[in-house]
């Protein structure tokens, strides 16, 4: 990681899952902060509610970061999901914990939460319409993928923003099916493809020339 910035502690509309004790790996491109406070004023803004809380992105530096896979670029960041309780009051998510294709938590620490479709569409449809930086995937579990591109279309989603979400939300094979928080990955910045980036994966169709 050249260049990268740190995520406050919190800001508007976010905070570090962990706190002070998350900020040795809460360091980013900085793009990749700029878009998740962008996402997360966004979600703010349109559907009020607790903050969006954020796991680890890269250390300082870069390179291996604990039992990551990625993470070490600075270009990847774990991202818990918005939460409602069983009164569908809007609560702060209290850890990675799995939602079922129901969006109802699994774990006994949270069996009355449930996956917030709404607020999490705003974020994964803020995610996927950014132009700098871009972001080529967003790592979450097929079901909650299934509740939340059912609430756009009844919403009247642009189609755009629709087929795009299709494309970027992905379960992964290799992993965890993340039914317990997103993984955002962005496409290498023009700054970061002079210092020798490359992206590996696919390159949408709608991602602009290099």
């Amino acid at each position: 990681l050249v260049g990268g910035v740190p995520m406050d502690v919190e800001g508007d509309h976010y905070a570090l899952h962990g706190g002070r004790g998350r900020q040795k790996s809460a360091f980013g491109t900085p793009e990749l902060v700029g878009l998740l406070k962008r996402g997360a004023a966004v979600v703010g803004t349109m559907v009020d509610g607790p903050p969006l809380l954020i796991g680890s992105l890269s250390a300082a530096g870069g390179g291996k970061l604990g039992r990551h896979k990625s993470h070490q670029t600075g270009r990847d960041v774990d991202v818990l999901f918005y939460v409602r309780d069983k009164d569908g009051k809007r609560r702060r998510a209290i850890g990675f914990y799995e939602f079922d294709a129901n969006g109802r938590c699994h774990s006994d620490r949270c069996r009355d939460y449930t996956f917030d479709v709404q607020r999490n569409w705003w974020l994964v449809r803020t995610l996927v319409w950014s132009k700098r930086p871009e972001v080529q995937y967003i790592f979450v579990s097929e079901p909650l993928q299934n509740l939340m591109l059912a609430y756009a279309q009844k919403r009247g989603e642009l189609p755009e923003i629709l087929r795009r979400a299709r494309s970027v939300m992905a379960q992964p094979g290799n992993s965890s099916p993340h039914a317990d928080h997103f993984h955002v990955r962005i496409y290498c910045s023009v700054a970061d493809r002079a210092r020798g980036c490359r992206d590996g994966g696919p390159k949408w169709d709608w991602i602009a020339p290099r």
